[in-house]
This record gives C-alpha cells, structure tokens and sequence, in this order.
C-alpha cells in the first residue's frame, strides 16, 4: 500500500511541475507578445523587404521611442529621489520630536532633582521616579541613535541617486541619432 501512495504522490508532484512550466512559458510568451503589440504591428518580413531610402523615418521613430524610453528610466529614478527624500524629511522630523522628549524628560528630571535637594515630597518616591525618568533617557537615546544611522543611509542613497540621474540627464540631453 506505501508504494501505492508514494507512486501517486510522485505523478501528482510531476504533474504540478509540468503545469507550472506550461503556466510559466504561456506567461513569457504573453508578456513578450504584449511588448511586440505595443513596438510593432507590423510584419518584419515585409519591412525587412523595403528599401532603405525610405527606411529614414523608421529610423527617426526608433530614435524617439529610445529617447521616450531613457526619459521614462530618468523621470522613474526622479520618484524614486522623491520618495527617499520624502523618507529622509520624516526621519528628521522622527529626530526632532526624540529630541523634544528627551528635553521633556530632562525639564523633569531638573524639577524632580530640585524638589528632592529641597527635601520635599518622599525620598524614596523622589529617586524611584528619577531613575525612571533617566531610564526613558537611555531609551530615547537609542532611539535617536538608530534614527541617525538611517538618516546616513537615506542620504547616501539619495546622494547616489542624484548622481545617477545626473549621469542619465547628460546621457539623454546628449542622444543623436
């Protein structure tokens, strides 16, 4: 009986394994048949038969699709700055308010100190709440910490971003068919 099962369990995983290449090759071949549909209605074999005098204004329109298509990488690496310096405003925004914080706590830590030298309200309650309030410090401090760390990452990459589109415009501005 256990050969029985694991002779059915072996075609059933062949049969998945097939169909999911037939899946993957029919998706290739859409995908590549939608790229063609939108470059080309036209018969190559016929085009490939016309004389090249009048072949220049294809060669215009291929120039312009390729200069459409490097615009189109340009404008899609200006989002992507976009949206690195979008991240980066909100990770100094994210420093500001820690460092509001840690100022509050500080203002609170010097309130309680002041209370605790003049002898007012329970020692013990006086110190138990100022080890919190330095512990909460510690927190933020780590907090910022970490917050700096992706700030100098964001704005490497930010940095590297506008290098490559600097590289792409120059490319772009100085394309000549």
């Amino acid at each position: 009986m256990r050969p029985f099962f694991c002779m059915v369990l072996t075609l059933i995983l062949s049969f998945s394994l097939i169909s999911g290449c037939e899946t993957t090759k029919s998706m290739k071949t859409s995908i590549s048949s939608k790229v063609d549909a939108m470059t080309s209605d036209v018969d190559q074999e016929l085009y490939a038969q016309v004389p090249e005098d009048d072949r220049m204004a294809v060669q215009e329109a291929e120039f312009a699709l390729l200069v459409a298509t490097e615009k189109t990488k340009l404008t899609e690496l200006k989002d992507k700055l976009a949206n690195k310096e979008k991240k980066y405003a909100g990770y100094v925004l994210d420093l500001a308010k820690k460092n509001k914080k840690a100022a509050a706590i500080e203002l609170d830590i010097a309130k309680l100190e002041a209370i605790d030298r003049s002898g007012l309200g329970e020692k013990q309650d006086n110190i138990k709440t100022i080890a919190d309030l330095k512990a909460k410090t510690l927190d933020i401090e780590s907090d910022k910490v970490k917050i700096e760390a992706k700030l100098s990452t964001t704005q490497m990459d930010i940095e590297n971003l506008k290098n490559q589109i600097e590289v792409m415009e120059d490319a772009v501005n100085n394309m000549k068919m």
